[in-house]
């Protein structure tokens, strides 16, 4: 029975705003591959918090892949470069769009601060706004 509380580690936010999106660059990761490599996919990120972020592809990346993430937060000019592990997938039937959620296993405290600040600034933005 649920108590009501958030039983998340982290506090994220859901259903960014359209006019701010976060963008996320992701390939997935290869001890062979290039570090250079210009292979990579785009996706508009659902939500996201200091642990993770959700966002819909038209792969299936497979449960514990490991990608290179490049994160472009609004009103940044900073790019949060991390790794992350796919730990969900869903397909929506019958197209070929794939749900993933993603926990964050390599970033950096500076990185988690500016992600944390860009959740907390969103989340004072709707209690302000609505």
């Amino acid at each position: 029975m649920s108590d009501g509380h958030e039983k998340r580690e982290f506090e994220r936010y859901e259903n960014l705003p359209v006019e701010e999106p976060i963008m996320a660059r992701f390939q997935i990761r290869s001890d062979t591959q290039e570090t250079g490599s210009d292979d990579w996919d785009s996706a508009n990120l659902l939500n996201i918090s200091v642990g993770g972020t959700f966002f819909c592809s038209k792969k299936d990346l497979g449960i514990g892949t490991l990608l290179d993430l490049k994160i472009d937060l609004p009103k940044s000019t900073s790019t949060i470069n991390c790794v992350g592990e796919v730990i969900r997938i869903e397909q929506f039937e019958p197209t070929s769009v794939f749900t993933n959620a993603i926990k964050f296993i390599d970033i950096g405290e500076q990185e988690k601060e500016m992600i944390n600040a860009t959740v907390e600034n969103f989340l004072e933005y709707n209690i302000t706004h609505f």
